[in-house]
């Protein structure tokens, strides 16, 4: 109950702060993949009762999973996990690495030490992957908990488990996230339609909404802003490329590249 409780109140964190935007359509993630929200995390610093809270939050589920005993050192990699990992190692009383994009640190020395990272964001899992384990390991820390404010319960989860990593979140955002945001009247009946069949399979959705009337006009609408064009054709060349040649043809007016 305490676990339900903590992420009801942090979602409520995030609505009270514009961190989540939905759509009936979809929006273009960096990956390539799209969805039918956006979340973004760094939204709890607009206020300080809420930045108190969050950070707490954080604090408090790693003490409900690991005692204090048994970790010596908190990391957070740059920049947004920062957010949280920064403020957590101070309430913790517990010394602080700040890992850099590319593999430099500052802070506490981790050799032979026990590492719980703090991150602000689980979605592919590539920064964990690619750099902020690595670089502890290779430093000679020992890391085998991960922390996130948020979890999309993405390719993440999987990502964390091939790292050898206990994964935990303060929000994971799974059914029950979705239906709480239902019953606070913040979703409508076709964007919490969406997001349940997106989170059964992702995949499937998402070629049923690019195959779809909806879908092709929102591509388009990405494709034909400047701003835009760049993610529209990511969509197409890395999220879903076996059906770029349908979605050029039924266009008509993009040149395959």
């Amino acid at each position: 109950m305490e676990r339900i409780r903590m992420q009801e109140d942090n979602l409520g964190i995030l609505v009270r702060n514009s961190g989540f935007k939905f759509t009936d359509t979809f929006f273009p993630y960096t990956s390539g993949q799209i969805g039918p929200y956006y979340v973004n995390s760094e939204v709890v610093m607009k206020n300080g009762g809420d930045y108190c809270l969050a950070v707490r939050a954080v604090a408090e589920l790693i003490c409900d999973v690991i005692e204090p005993y048994e970790f010596d050192v908190v990391s957070g990699g740059e920049s947004r996990d920062w957010i949280f990992s920064n403020p957590v190692a101070l309430s913790l009383q517990k010394p602080h690495l700040s890992i850099y994009k590319d593999g430099k640190t500052i802070g506490a020395d981790v050799k032979g030490k026990r590492v719980v990272h703090v991150a602000d964001l689980n979605n592919e899992g590539s920064s964990p992957r690619n750099t902020w384990i690595p670089t502890i390991r290779n430093a000679g820390g020992r890391i085998e908990n991960i922390f996130f404010y948020v979890d999309r319960l993405e390719d993440g989860v999987g990502v964390m488990k091939d790292l050898g990593l206990r994964s935990e979140a303060v929000v994971p955002l799974d059914g029950h996230a979705w239906d709480f945001l239902k019953e606070q009247n913040i979703l409508d009946e076709q964007t919490y339609k969406n997001l349940n069949e997106r989170m059964e399979d992702k995949d499937a959705w998402a070629r049923a909404m690019l195959g779809s009337e909806v879908g092709r006009k929102r591509f388009k609408e990405l494709y034909e802003s400047p701003k835009t064009c760049d993610k529209a054709m990511k969509i197409l060349d890395v999220g879903y490329p076996d059906m770029k040649e349908e979605i050029v043809n039924r266009l008509g007016f993009i040149r395959a590249k």
